[in-house]
């Protein structure tokens, strides 16, 4: 499987040069200021400015030392997918397209179609039947409980979103576009039972890569042309305003 990283939505470079253009502001008002003769009426803007300058640089200057590092969900689908998968499959990472929601973690590429993963981390043991997720509250009045979030539903609701862009964008207007819950860890204790839907766990990694791999619904060059056109909309999406945030991929919902 080949793993690619588009290029992330927002780098350190831009925000570290304004931070530095501000404090060399507050800097140089400084200095004026206080090499001008008692009295002077610029002393105040002067005075001012260097406020301004400075507050603000190392404001923004804060700001980028303490950014979050960057998001582990690469790391997490190749060291669960990789294995599973040969060459003839693609994982874009993280891409961002038009009306898709942040939920999506990546879009999986290949001869048995695309799969929209979604990352779920919850801790505890939790199962599927049919369409519907219970937790295990280890209760033994309480017992399996309702997830007040359904994972099938949220990868669902990203694989039409998927699906509605490549008909807009005229990719192609009956590409099938499965949603796939991914529980990368251990932690994540999933009882399959007769699930309406494919669920990915860090136990059944490779049972599911053999399962949906007996179908070919798309040739190489048909698995390239997919990935250029979902890498050319994600690239030109880091220049484009931000958008809302979306479906959230983060802790349990019961």
């Amino acid at each position: 499987m080949r793993l690619i990283r588009p290029r992330p939505p927002e780098g350190t470079r831009r925000p570290l040069l304004l931070s530095l253009v501000m404090l060399g502001v507050g800097v140089l008002a400084t200095v004026l200021a206080i090499r001008l003769p008692a009295g002077s009426q610029a002393a105040g803007p002067l005075a001012l400015a260097a406020a301004l300058g400075l507050g603000v640089g190392f404001a923004w200057l804060l700001r980028v030392v303490r950014r979050r590092p960057a998001s582990p969900v690469g790391d997490e689908l190749g060291r669960l997918l990789a294995p599973a998968f040969d060459d003839a499959w693609l994982l874009i990472v993280q891409p961002r397209l038009p009306g898709v929601p942040r939920d999506l973690a990546g879009l999986l590429i290949g001869p048995a179609g695309v799969r929209a993963l979604v990352i779920r981390r919850w801790r505890g043991r939790y199962r599927v039947r049919g369409r519907g997720w219970e937790y295990d509250t280890r209760d033994a009045r309480r017992g399996w409980i309702r997830c007040r979030t359904n994972p099938t539903f949220d990868a669902e609701a990203v694989a039409g979103a998927v699906g509605a862009w490549a008909r807009a964008t005229q990719l192609d207007d009956h590409l099938a576009v499965v949603g796939t819950p991914v529980f990368p860890y251990g932690h994540s204790r999933i009882v399959l039972e007769e699930p309406e839907g494919e669920v990915v766990t860090s136990d059944n990694a490779p049972w599911w890569a053999n399962s949906i791999g007996r179908v070919r619904r798309l040739d190489p060059q048909r698995v390239v042309a997919i990935a250029e056109a979902v890498m050319v909309a994600s690239e030109a999406s880091v220049t484009s305003p931000a958008r809302p945030a979306g479906l959230q991929a983060e802790g349990p919902r019961r």
